[in-house]
């Protein structure tokens, strides 16, 4: 089984991507979070099911601290929704999620 690597985005290029037109998906992740570590194995599948209605990208929690902060998001592993630049969901606030979680709220969105 293949482990999700993240890509690590500069603010600049984040704070580009929630500006464009449309639906994005971020995943915010650490390193050294174990919740991370856990969901990662599924995070290519979670990927693959999103990027069918949105544009997908990662943010490092630790590189990109003050994006996390601006979004008001305090919890790793987390998925945020944006739409033309705009917040309107997440997942995720520090505990554990499972696959089946991430999916289900994705898909209460659309």
């Amino acid at each position: 089984m293949n482990f999700y690597e993240p890509e690590v985005n500069s603010d600049q290029v984040i704070e580009d991507k929630i500006n464009e037109p449309g639906r994005q998906v971020m995943f915010l992740s650490a390193d050294w979070c174990g919740d991370c570590k856990a969901i990662k194995p599924f995070v290519q599948s979670i990927r693959d099911h999103v990027s069918q209605t949105a544009n997908w990208f990662d943010a490092d929690r630790d590189a990109n601290l003050e994006i996390a902060k601006a979004q008001g998001l305090r919890g790793i592993p987390s998925f945020v929704l944006f739409r033309d630049g705009k917040q309107l969901s997440h997942i995720g606030d520090g505990e554990r999620l499972t696959p089946k979680q991430v999916l289900a709220w994705y898909d209460a969105t659309l």
